[in-house]
């Protein structure tokens, strides 16, 4: 971070042992500094404060609570209060900034924090930080004392978009992504977030799908049409359940790439090789959860007859579809079940 800089430590002139270098502004915003613009808000005035949140820290290094939620444009004051026996800190900012830092803090113990976003508390005491969470978006609370966030000592803070109604001067039709700008992820719809966490299909299958290869959540819900045998709603209920845990965790991850592509540019850290880094990311694992869904269609065909194939097209709609080559569905029934990684369609 730019402004971490190194304690010079003087033993032969003070006589004594170092110190640690959070300790000389205990309970206090480390420095009156001119606020800055952060991805997870800047620093507020007192008279702006809205709110009070009391956080407890611990020597079991944990918060309580550990997760917050504000709404953007709020002010509000941190309390924290260290109930334990050893100094703790709370240091606001993005997962991949607080990883970083705790990294660098783990290299270099006597490494002085200089921001605005940071408080040190000494036991027993109780220290205040007031913060405007201007930016929506999911963002981390820690404590990056050496070994305190290795043992898990850090919170989430969701700051919720506030909707603002476009200026009536503003054309719709002129400006097609006004609004936009208050998503939490500027590329991801709130149908986006909800699809990717759930692990639904979000048309990601329908090369599959419209072209004569049924999902398994589909077949179950037409066991008894297509006459499904004892074993093949056990293979295709197992292929569901795998399918969907598989999916919801490509999901997950593909939403941390777009957020993390989000906050480069909202934090203008953005440079050409990050830029490069962060969107062949997020387009990694865009490309792995279409494929997950697409093999799990795959998978369950092979479970089926040709005859079900048939069926299951006509139930569906799809009945002018291109039937599957006779050869093709024989190769695919002898497909080894150990593919079945998957689950759910959409």
């Amino acid at each position: 971070m730019n402004a971490i800089k190194f304690i010079a430590i003087c033993a032969l002139l003070t006589g004594a042992s170092a110190t640690f270098g959070h300790e000389p502004q205990q309970g206090k915003p480390m420095h009156a500094a001119a606020a800055e613009q952060k991805a997870w808000g800047i620093a507020g005035e007192t008279k702006a404060v809205t709110r009070t949140i009391t956080l407890r820290m611990s020597d079991a290094m944990r918060f309580t609570p550990a997760r917050i939620e504000v709404k953007q444009g709020e002010t509000v004051r941190l309390t924290l209060r260290n109930t334990g026996k050893v100094q703790h800190e709370l240091v606001l900012g993005t997962p991949q900034e607080l990883a970083e830092h705790a990294a660098q803090m783990q290299k270099h113990p006597g490494m002085e924090h200089d921001e605005p976003h940071m408080v040190h508390v000494a036991p027993g005491k109780t220290g205040h930080l007031v913060w405007t969470f201007n930016r929506a978006g999911d963002f981390e609370f820690a404590c990056l004392i050496d070994g305190h966030y290795q043992a898990g000592m850090k919170g989430t803070i969701r700051v919720v978009a506030q909707p603002q109604k476009p200026a009536a001067s503003v054309s719709p039709q002129a400006t097609p992504y006004a609004g936009q700008h208050m998503r939490a992820i500027k590329a991801l719809s709130d149908d986006d977030l909800k699809a990717y966490e759930h692990g639904q299909g979000h048309g990601f299958a329908k090369a599959a799908e419209l072209n004569g290869y049924p999902g398994p959540m589909h077949t179950l819900e037409l066991a008894n049409e297509l006459k499904l045998s004892d074993e093949q709603r056990t293979q295709s209920q197992a292929l569901l359940t795998q399918h969907k845990a598989e999916a919801r965790r490509l999901g997950a991850e593909l939403i941390d790439a777009e957020r993390a592509l989000d906050q480069a540019f909202a934090s203008r850290s953005i440079s050409p090789e990050l830029l490069t880094q962060l969107t062949r990311t997020a387009g990694d694992k865009l490309a792995q959860l279409r494929a997950e869904h697409l093999q799990t269609h795959l998978t369950q065909t092979a479970l089926l007859t040709e005859q079900q194939i048939e069926r299951y097209k006509t139930l569906r709609g799809y009945g002018n579809a291109m039937p599957m080559h006779p050869g093709k569905q024989h190769d695919m029934q002898h497909q080894p079940m150990m593919e079945m990684n998957h689950a759910q369609h959409h």
